[in-house]
């Protein structure tokens, strides 16, 4: 089963993805976190196939997110969702 973490600032986002992909639960095993420090944290318990992060986010941006998933964790996928 694939893991992917979603992260965004804003809520309803995290909840309307969560509402769209509720379809893919048998095939994907999805994490909803609202900023990059729990990323951070919830990749350090275990690591994501796929890591799909907003840009703008306040502390952390995307940018600085998905490069500490990089150097961290180079074998998972890293995309912007814009």
């Amino acid at each position: 089963m694939k893991r992917i973490l979603f992260v965004d600032d804003e809520p309803e986002i995290l909840d309307g993805l969560r509402t769209m992909l509720r379809k893919r639960r048998e095939q994907w095993q999805m994490e909803f976190v609202e900023s990059g420090a729990a990323a951070i944290a919830e990749m350090e318990k275990q690591p994501f196939d796929l890591i799909c992060s907003d840009m703008r986010m306040p502390q952390m941006d995307g940018a600085q997110l998905l490069s500490i998933a990089a150097e961290r964790w180079p074998e998972s996928v890293r995309i912007v969702l814009s």
